[in-house]
């Protein structure tokens, strides 16, 4: 990796409003930032909407040295909407490159071409729920000629619920600590250290305790919209 000046942040939620996923590449951003990058951000679900917002965002990636994608995991994926993102900047850099049809892992990221980081997180409390969205994303790097940085993953999401992770305290500390390592050695045209990713998958609450407040909470919501039917109701059996 060289050591980079720009960054851009690839918000792969399809989330009009706040979302987990942004507060995690927000928190990469503001960090890299202090480190003296210069970053930028983009909603992939806005830049598919026109032709000239798909080209704003392909040229946003030619002038970033890092490039950033944070998305929730959608049935072991990425969201459609991120999904065709990739295709899009995948396409156009083979197609500048002429290395249109490489196979993933046989492309060598070409002299100026960005590195390439992804963070995923999901409402499941084990990570290896991710890896596979992941490895998606280590293949789109190789086919793009992208320098692959490497992948963090987030169990348990939900918890985050859209908010700044500096307001929520001691529960994200693992998880921030991880984002801070990444920005020292990103920041330093380095990889991922193997210490971020451990920490961002260290779970912040015990996985049973993150199940028992799920279910809670989607009772709690039943309770509130049936009207008093029990969830169990057979009224028909």
């Amino acid at each position: 990796m060289r050591t980079p000046r720009t960054a851009l942040l690839l918000v792969g939620s399809p989330k009009p409003g706040a979302s987990s996923s942004e507060s995690l590449g927000a928190y990469l951003r503001e960090e890299l930032e202090t480190r003296g990058l210069k970053t930028l951000t983009v909603k992939v679900v806005k830049a598919l909407r026109s032709e000239e917002a798909t080209e704003e965002l392909c040229a946003a990636v030619a002038a970033s040295d890092l490039v950033v994608l944070s998305f929730p995991l959608y049935v072991d994926s990425l969201p459609a909407p991120a999904i065709r993102a990739l295709e899009v900047i995948a396409a156009r850099c083979a197609g500048e490159s002429g290395r249109a049809g490489a196979a993933p892992g046989e492309t060598p990221a070409a002299a100026g071409s960005p590195a390439f980081v992804a963070i995923c997180q999901s409402g499941f409390p084990e990570v290896e729920q991710s890896e596979i969205a992941i490895e998606i994303c280590r293949n789109f790097a190789a086919a793009a000629g992208f320098e692959w940085a490497g992948g963090l993953i987030l169990g348990a999401g939900g918890m985050i619920d859209g908010k700044p992770l500096r307001k929520l305290g001691g529960m994200m500390r693992s998880a921030m600590r991880a984002l801070d390592l990444t920005a020292d050695e990103l920041a330093a045209g380095r990889p991922l250290p193997a210490e971020a990713v451990r920490l961002m998958a260290k779970p912040a609450i015990p996985a049973f305790g993150y199940r028992f407040m799920g279910n809670w909470g989607w009772r709690s919501q039943i309770k509130k919209q049936s009207d008093g039917v029990p969830v169990d109701a057979q009224p028909f059996a």
